[in-house]
């Protein structure tokens, strides 16, 4: 089942010129808490409100007063930030006014990212302080002056800081931050604090090693015996596997040292590196604090967890529909892969561990292949519809803010820009040079705004190509070569497709509980594409007694409760119809014997040769697998054309 339901495309401005009554919100932000509790907020509002009722024809109502309380400036995805683009994307608003451009963001990349996005839907900004609207020539050029004064000063912060943490580093001391489990800081917030160990967390460790490797229990058992002996996480809460093998793995627990500045640590939060991959601030610094368990039982521990240990977490674009599937429980499908069969799975992140206690989250395991194959089936019928396949790979789709087109636009104005400044910088300095009687200083103040000019136009081409990088990186790809169809599509283009897709799906069914092996001869039927025989008749077995000697004893041939021939005759009775071993009928007899001599016969080398014998006779049919996926409710929202609704459709 499969509904669809478009999304209408934002409505786009077109600034403060081409309407009568201009509509203005407010972006309001303090960066720390200990601001918040002051009066920051409340002047920002205060000297905003009366800008806005001091200009002509502009209004201000109180929703679209959109506050960020003690948030970082080089942060990008602020809430308040987030739902005022939200509003403008509906272009329900044609200026933003902030008390000041730093407001906005005091790094380059951060501010000028947003600042286009904006631009891109025709929304200006307006600054209290400075006194600046960029819907004049002028005002955008201030704009960028500011903003690279913003920027000056916080690296100038920022220099000044890591050079400090560094020399803290260097003497032992921590740098700041939680401490890994199992240590506290001592003297918190004083010059010389330093790691020491924390006893309560480091009995839940010494706990943790004992289960891990003298019990050889898996994470996921450890986390769960941590929980039932009353031992949760700092926070309180239910120990889970992936966050046990976390803690497990620092290096302050196994090697006895926290590295400073880790290149290895390059995530959006981690170490800063340059384009070496060395880290930008300063070097990398080893400090040594005091061990929890000794050198032998770490190397113990670390053997142990790549033995039993937790698997590596599922990359996002393995998974394409992580956090699209909704379970019963409430919670919705992430991805994970299991080491015992390689497989990729779904399951329902409200099972997970401890975590199950209070969800009672029954939710099966989803297999990735199948339900990938059976939402990834339904797309492409749904976007068979003529007009819906063009909106998707056109590359006039991405007509909104931040759109990677639009950016290649402005990176080109730029490097125009930048050639006629520096052309013009060239001349000049040639003519004043020419001038005779003009006083030195006055040519080289002119010198040197020309040159400052140049120098700004560079700075400001570069954080443009820089954002225009970030925006190609994250633009999936879906250059389909000539010919390709929408059912050729590898993993990574499917999930590219899916992520332009508002894609929700519901699992309306049950899925039986399988125990994770998978069958060896089933597999062998699918990969070789033997079909399987109908039942044997009793006229036919003897022959088959015939080749059954080359490879088994006497004993094979032995009657029991039942027959051999009757249990080849259930095993194929399930290949035929995918069923379980549990529900295999009756009259095959007990399931559990069909099973062993099926395995046995396959590992003996017997099985290929029996299929070859009893296909001769020309009744077979394709082995059938019982599908792991149940059947699924799936809905989906998409952006067609400005100004048209794609109905709603039932597939």
């Amino acid at each position: 089942m499969f509904n669809a339901t478009a999304v209408p495309t934002p409505g786009v401005n077109r600034g403060p010129e081409s309407v009568r009554a201009v509509r203005a919100a407010l972006m309001l932000r303090v960066s720390t808490h200990e601001q918040t509790r002051g009066y920051g907020l409340e002047v920002q509002e205060s000297a905003c409100r009366a800008y806005v009722a001091s200009k002509p024809g502009w209004s201000l109502a109180p929703e679209l007063i959109f506050r960020d309380e003690g948030v970082s400036g080089a942060a990008v995805d602020r809430p308040g930030m987030l739902r005022l683009e939200k509003v403008a994307r509906q272009g329900l608003i044609d200026v933003i006014v902030v008390h000041r451009f730093d407001r906005i963001g005091r790094t380059g990349k951060a501010f000028w990212t947003w600042v286009w996005a904006m631009e891109d839907l025709g929304v200006s900004f307006a600054s209290v302080v400075q006194d600046i609207d960029t819907t004049t020539e002028l005002g955008r050029h201030q704009l960028q002056f500011h903003a690279l004064m913003a920027e000056a000063e916080r690296n100038l912060i920022r220099e000044r800081t890591q050079d400090g943490r560094q020399f803290k580093a260097l003497e032992g001391g921590w740098v700041g931050g939680p401490p890994p489990w199992g240590y506290a800081i001592e003297q918190t917030g004083k010059r010389g604090c330093a790691l020491i160990v924390n006893e309560n967390e480091a009995d839940v460790v010494r706990t943790a090693v004992t289960l891990i490797v003298d019990e050889q229990q898996t994470i996921s058992q450890a986390a769960q015996e941590l929980n039932a002996l009353g031992k949760p996480t700092r926070s309180g809460r239910p120990w889970t596997a992936s966050n046990l093998h976390r803690r497990l793995r620092s290096p302050a627990l196994l090697k006895g040292e926290v590295l400073f500045r880790d290149p290895a640590d390059s995530g959006k939060n981690g170490t800063k590196l340059d384009r070496d991959g060395a880290p930008l601030h300063g070097d990398s610094v080893a400090i040594s604090v005091p061990r929890i368990i000794s050198e032998e039982r770490a190397r113990a521990l670390a053997a142990a967890m790549r033995e039993t240990g937790h698997a590596p977490h599922a990359r996002a674009g393995d998974y394409p529909l992580s956090g699209r599937i909704l379970g019963e429980c409430g919670h919705r499908y992430v991805g994970a892969y299991r080491k015992s069969n390689g497989t990729r799975y779904y399951r329902c992140a409200g099972g997970n561990n401890g975590r199950r206690r209070t969800t009672n989250c029954a939710d099966p395991y989803l297999t990735a292949d199948d339900v990938e194959a059976a939402v990834w089936a339904e797309v492409v019928t749904f976007l068979a519809e003529p007009k819906r396949l063009p909106w998707l790979m056109a590359p006039s789709r991405a007509a909104r803010p931040g759109d990677t087109r639009k950016q290649r636009e402005r990176v080109a104005r730029l490097e125009k820009s930048l050639q006629e400044r520096e052309g013009t910088a060239t001349r000049a300095m040639t003519e004043l040079a020419a001038v005779p009687g003009l006083d030195q200083s006055v040519k080289d103040a002119a010198v040197r705004q020309l040159a400052e000019d140049v120098r700004s136009a560079r700075h400001l081409l570069a954080q443009a190509r820089e954002v225009l990088a970030e925006q190609e990186e994250a633009e999936p790809d879906l250059s389909l070569s000539a010919g390709k169809e929408l059912r050729d599509l590898t993993l990574s283009e499917v999930g590219g497709v899916i992520a332009l897709l508002d894609i929700t799906v519901k699992p309306l069914g049950e899925v039986r509980k399988r125990s994770g092996v998978k069958c060896k001869v089933t597999e062998w039927h699918e990969r070789t594409g033997t079909p399987v025989p109908a039942e044997v008749p009793e006229h036919a077995w003897p022959a088959v007694e015939e080749l059954m000697t080359d490879y088994f004893r006497r004993r094979q041939f032995a009657r029991g409760a039942v027959d051999v021939r009757t249990q080849v005759n259930g095993i194929l009775h399930r290949l035929r119809t995918g069923c379980l071993w549990d529900e295999l009928p009756a009259r095959f007899g007990p399931w559990a014997l069909a099973k062993d001599r099926q395995n046995t016969w396959f590992k003996k080398g017997f099985w290929p040769v029996l299929m070859s014998h009893l296909n001769c006779r020309g009744q077979s049919s394709p082995v059938r697998r019982e599908s792991l996926v149940p059947s699924l409710h799936v809905t989906a929202g998409v952006v067609l054309e400005p100004a048209k609704h794609d109905p709603r459709s039932t597939l």
